[in-house]
């Protein structure tokens, strides 16, 4: 089996759709969303993509979610 590297809009996508439907963690009975996480990661990720469309999208969901 080999692992196929995501390329910049699929790693764009995927955190997109984190950010926009975050996960939640349960600490000590109450909930939290995890979106800051991903929206660190996601500023982080930007900077590294070569994909210009990708990086104006991943750039755009930042922009409203921060």
């Amino acid at each position: 089996m080999t692992l196929e590297k995501n390329n910049d809009m699929e790693i764009a996508l995927k955190l997109a759709n984190h950010i926009k439907k975050p996960c939640g963690v349960n600490v000590e009975g109450r909930i939290y969303d995890i979106r800051y996480f991903y929206l660190r990661l996601a500023k982080e990720t930007s900077q590294k993509l070569t994909n210009n469309y990708a990086r104006e999208f991943l750039e755009s969901v930042i922009a409203e979610y921060n």
